[in-house]
């Protein structure tokens, strides 16, 4: 078998699409986690279906230098729930490439994060993203209905 020469240069790919998916489970001081129904009508996908903080970065994400993630993350947090955040910590990435006839190739990249939350089932204030919110034990949100999410959802709770 012939080897490659150290002087070829390697192939690699400059990704033009790339979406990044954040979700987090909110954790509570008692351990409670927070889950957040989607609506029953309107545009998006999973209607009805059980879903976490979070969402995907978007451009104005880039203007931020030093951890972007972590900015945009915080942001959908308390734009969705009214919450901030103590502490975040990744506890889940992976990766896929899906197909589109808009956009060609895109990079997805789903982050899970585990954040802790000051107080013991705080109130919640729910923007029109979501219809409902519960605080759940780890069980109790293993077993609810997260739609057709490649099974992100469930990955990222049980590493919770």
């Amino acid at each position: 078998m012939e080897s490659a020469s150290p002087l070829e240069k390697k192939e690699w790919v400059d990704w033009i699409n790339v979406k990044v998916l954040q979700k987090a489970v909110l954790v509570d001081m008692e351990g409670n986690m927070l889950a957040l129904c989607r609506p029953l009508t309107g545009p998006g996908r999973r209607l009805g279906a059980w879903d976490m903080a979070g969402g995907a970065m978007g451009v104005e994400d880039l203007n931020v230098l030093q951890n972007p993630h972590e900015v945009s993350l915080k942001r959908e947090i308390l734009e969705e729930t009214g919450l901030t955040i103590d502490s975040t910590e990744i506890v889940y990435i992976c990766s896929l490439v899906k197909k589109t006839q808009s956009a060609g190739s895109v990079l997805i990249l789903p982050i899970g994060y585990r954040c802790k939350i000051n107080g013991i089932k705080p109130a919640v204030v729910l923007s029109d993203e979501h219809i409902e919110s519960r605080w759940v034990t780890k069980e109790e949100f293993l077993g609810m209905d997260f739609g057709d999410d490649g099974g992100f959802s469930v990955a990222l709770i049980e590493k919770v």
